[in-house]
């Protein structure tokens, strides 16, 4: 939650330096600071709805009208910690003040959490979260990324290379945070984001060579068979990094273990973008007949690239079984395994079956 007069001086700073019109109002909708000092304590209509939605809320002048206490603007959701604790308004024409509004966003964000840790050792590891969790929302803007850099005391710069690891030692502490991600992976503070996210899951973002680092997970997968390094690749730019960032979080729907490419599962990712509903009746047209023990059986043998004695191993069961298994698949659904289309089809379900 803001301080009144906290938030009245990044509003003062805004239209010192840029001459736009800002609100920013609190987490039940009233105006807590603003460029036109008589609208204090009066609640802003346009701030409840972004509330009660979770979304930014664009109006034109003529839309403004419907709503009381409103005016022109883009009105955004300030979030700290993946929780809304407040909006900050613009006012203008959409089409002319979205840009400021994300950045005058930003600032405020990252100054509600700095007040909320201040003299806490964990206030820039919170930074360094809150801008890697944008970054993974699509909602980081370049601009953003610079800023939350700046607080969060690293500088990471193209090429960037974009990394998720489970398991393998790597997971959050009591704290939330990562066991001594820096240590473990040898890599500088300033010079890497290694931030986990409320999955478990932990990313890391560094910029340069990362053919070192790329190594060093590679040996804390060796060490942990249960442990998963999702590599992202190389982005040569902000806006790449973006996109992969993206394409990296829809992978992660489906288990991760050992060493995995970005680039090898483009299937899933193509999938992830479907609506749920879409997905539940796709996977239920194909896979609904089929026990828990059969989609685990397809599982197991669509990765280990359809080898029947390599799976029969890893189910610890006979060979013949195993072909009885895929049999009855084939009977059930009309789709046998061992054949190529229908392989593909089986797959794909199989996915979409994945828990998001």
């Amino acid at each position: 939650m803001f301080v009144d007069s906290i938030a009245q001086s990044i509003v003062d700073d805004v239209v010192t330096r840029l001459g736009v019109r800002v609100n920013i109002m609190d987490e039940h909708g009233v105006i807590i600071a603003s460029s036109d000092r008589s609208r204090v304590g009066t609640v802003h209509e346009g701030a409840v709805r972004v509330l009660r939605t979770g979304a930014p809320l664009s109006l034109t002048r003529d839309a403004a009208r419907t709503l009381g206490g409103t005016q022109a603007g883009v009105n955004l959701p300030l979030r700290v910690d993946g929780r809304i604790t407040g909006v900050v308004g613009v006012r203008g024409e959409p089409d002319e003040v979205g840009e400021i509004a994300r950045a005058v966003a930003r600032l405020a964000e990252l100054m509600m959490m700095r007040e909320t840790f201040a003299g806490e050792v964990g206030w820039r590891h919170q930074v360094r979260r809150q801008t890697v969790g944008d970054l993974l929302a699509g909602r980081l803007t370049e601009a953003g990324w610079r800023q939350g850099q700046q607080l969060g005391g690293c500088r990471v710069e193209a090429p960037f290379a974009l990394f998720a690891v489970r398991g393998g030692g790597l997971g959050p502490g009591p704290g939330g945070e990562p066991r001594e991600p820096y240590r473990l992976l040898e890599t500088d503070e300033r010079a890497a984001l290694i931030v986990p996210d409320g999955t478990g899951t932990v990313w890391v973002v560094s910029g340069g060579d990362p053919a070192a680092l790329r190594h060093r997970l590679s040996r804390l997968c060796a060490r942990d068979p249960a442990a998963g390094v999702l590599d992202a690749g190389r982005a040569e730019d902000f806006p790449t990094l973006l996109e992969r960032a993206e394409r990296a979080r829809l992978a992660l729907r489906r288990p991760l273990t050992g060493e995995v490419r970005l680039a090898d599962l483009e299937l899933v990712v193509l999938l992830g973008r479907l609506d749920e509903d879409v997905r539940s009746a796709a996977a239920e047209r194909v896979l609904g007949p089929l026990s828990a023990e059969l989609r685990r059986t397809l599982r197991v043998y669509f990765e280990l690239n359809r080898g029947v004695a390599e799976s029969a191993d890893r189910l610890r069961v006979h060979r013949n079984t195993l072909a009885y298994r895929l049999g009855r698949i084939t009977e059930l659904t009309g789709r046998d395994p061992r054949v190529f289309q229908d392989a593909v089809i089986l797959q794909a379900a199989l996915h979409l079956d994945d828990p998001a």
